[in-house]
Order: C-alpha cells, then sequence, then structure tokens
C-alpha cells in the first residue's frame, strides 16, 4: 500500500514537472514518513505483546500458587477449607486476568481475593 502511494507521488511530481532532485527529497520524505508510521506501529504491537506476556505470567503466578495449596492441603486439619480457598483464587484469576480487558489495572491487582482479606485481618 505505501509503496503504491509513493509510486503515485512520484509520477505526479513527475507530470507537475519537479526536477529530478526535488523527486529525490520528494521520495526521501516519503519514505521518512513510511518508516515513521511503521516504527510506531512496531511499537505498538511490542506493547501489546508485553501486556500479553504481563497476563500470562500473573495467571501462571496464581494458579501455580493455588495448585501448591491444594497439593499439601492432607497435611492440614482444616482441608476443605483451604481447597476452597484455593479453587476461589483460580476462579478469581480466570474471571479477573485471563480476559484481558483492563491490561493497566492488572499490574495493581497482582493479590487475589483470600490474600487481601488475610491482610485486612492482619491490620485489625
Amino acid at each position: 500500500m505505501a509503496f503504491l502511494v509513493l509510486v503515485s507521488v512520484d509520477q505526479l511530481s513527475m507530470i507537475m514537472g519537479a526536477t529530478t532532485t526535488q523527486r529525490i527529497w520528494d521520495d526521501l520524505a516519503g519514505g521518512f514518513v513510511v518508516g515513521l508510521l511503521l516504527f510506531f506501529e512496531e511499537r505498538r504491537r511490542r506493547r501489546y505483546l508485553a501486556q500479553r506476556l504481563e497476563v500470562i505470567a500473573l495467571m501462571n503466578h496464581h494458579v501455580r500458587n493455588a495448585l501448591q495449596v491444594i497439593k499439601y492441603a492432607h497435611y492440614s486439619a482444616d482441608e476443605l477449607k483451604i481447597i476452597e480457598e484455593s479453587v476461589a483464587r483460580i476462579e478469581w484469576a480466570l474471571r479477573e486476568i485471563l480476559p484481558g480487558k483492563n491490561l493497566d489495572a492488572t499490574a495493581a491487582r497482582t493479590s487475589a481475593p483470600a490474600e487481601k482479606q488475610e491482610s485486612r485481618q492482619r491490620a485489625s
């Protein structure tokens, strides 16, 4: 697409009687504009991929921690409660982190509801 636009502009400048030097500068300016557009598109794409990788890392963190708790729950007296809390944490992570609708806020919400409740209880 950019190639066709640049060729069209070059042909138009030939028709309008631009000199060879003017056409060269025109082509350089067009190439510079296309380069800038590609640079910003690549920057946007990298930012998007970095956000997606952050979501994956957060999911990995929460699910692995919850599964580890479930794995060792049989050593505890309140085994069922621990498993239910871990399952709730996984469900929370799937609901809040995985959709990725608001990636900027995702980084601020890295602790699961059970962790927030525990920190509130400790503060009291």
